[in-house]
Order: structure tokens, then sequence, then C-alpha cells
């Protein structure tokens, strides 16, 4: 910032093992979404090391980094970020496009991952046809349809009703149930506290708590 150089993380140690369910929690600022980012490969840390399923990632380049977010990473934003003007079923369909599968698979890939979230019948509706609910359940169905290894979900109830929310949570659950694993960040305890390990963040240094399973 200017001249100053912020430290935003803090001898950050941190290991998730595959099948996890894991909250990050932690206010506005407090280093969570550097945080994300770094997991998603989409910053690089200044110093030290991340590693995911043996690969050096703080040593890549962005061709590389690119990648691997496209192969190992599918991401849940709270805003959706689906594109207008396709359909449900195009959404999800993207991931699959940019990593070349066949059409045959893809199509059918996609009509697997909309029945997953419950969505088959509108496969074919704009997001506008849908409710909150439904486009972040197209967008989950995005994260999933490329079989990626981290499903990383940034405050992914925060733009809807509680009710929504919980339909959610339990599709989470579900997801991990299935033996994905699950990195969700958020600010609210009561949503965290669905996930079954909590890492707690506060001016970029974090603690654990365990939870037993919800």
């Amino acid at each position: 910032m200017g001249g100053e150089t912020l430290h935003v993380l803090k001898n950050i140690d941190l290991t998730v093992n595959q099948g996890e369910y894991l909250a990050i929690l932690g206010p506005s600022g407090s280093g969570k979404s550097t945080l994300m980012n770094i997991i998603g490969c989409l910053d690089v840390p200044t110093s030290g090391e991340y590693w995911l399923h043996g690969k050096r990632i703080a040593g890549m380049d962005e061709t590389e980094l690119s990648h691997i977010r496209g192969s190992e990473i599918g991401f849940i934003f709270q805003s959706y970020y689906l594109l207008q003007k396709q359909t449900a079923a195009e959404n999800v369909e993207l991931p699959l496009l940019y990593a070349n599968v066949p059409d045959r698979q893809r199509k059918a890939r996609v009509r697997e991952v909309m029945d997953l979230v419950g969505l088959s019948d509108k496969m074919y509706h704009y997001p506008n046809q849908l409710s909150g609910g439904q486009q972040q359940r197209v967008a989950i169905a995005r994260a999933v349809a490329n079989h990626p290894s981290i499903l990383l979900a940034d405050e992914p109830t925060g733009a809807l009703d509680q009710r929504t929310g919980e339909q959610v949570m339990r599709l989470f659950h579900e997801l991990n149930d299935e033996g994905n694993t699950i990195i969700m960040i958020t600010h609210d305890s009561k949503i965290a506290a669905h996930a079954r390990r909590i890492v707690k963040i506060l001016d970029g240094v974090i603690s654990e708590g365990v939870l037993a399973d919800a």
C-alpha cells in the first residue's frame, strides 16, 4: 500500500486432508480472503510453501496456476457469477468445455450434476428465471462438474435467506459424504458450525477448534 508493506497472514500453518469439510471463520479484515486466494491459486504467498497433492504451488507460473485452478479446484462464490445469457446447463458445461471433455461426456456429466443438486427440471432455464437458491445450486453443479479435488466456497450462503441457506448447507453435507473436500470461507459462526472442522482466523493468525460431525 504505497510505500508500506502490509503483512496479511502471519506464520500460517494449515493442513487440510482429503475428504475434509473445513470452515475458515473470521471477521472482515482477518485475512481469510487472502488465505482463500492462496488456497485457490489466485494469489501466491510472498514466502513459505503451499503444496497441493504433492505439487509445489508456490513455484508455479500463471499458466501452471491456471491449469491447477481449472482441474483441481471448484469455486463457489456468494454472487454465483452465472452467465446471464446462458442456460443453467450451459453454465454448468463451461468447465468441461475448457477441459476439452468430448461432447457426449459433457452432456452426460451436466445431466448428472444437475440431478445431484436437484435441478434436472431447470436445465434449460436462464439465471433470471431461477431463485437465488436455485442459482447457487447451479453454481455448485458447475463447481463439481469437472471432478475437482477441492470445493472452495466463499460465503456461499451470504446472498440467501436462512431457509435457502440451510438447504445449501445440506447439499454441502451430501457432497462431503460422497468424498468431496470442502473448504468454506465465512464470517458467520452458525454457517461455520455446519463444517466438521473450524479454523478461526483473526489478524492473520489462525487457531483451530474441532467439531463433532453435524
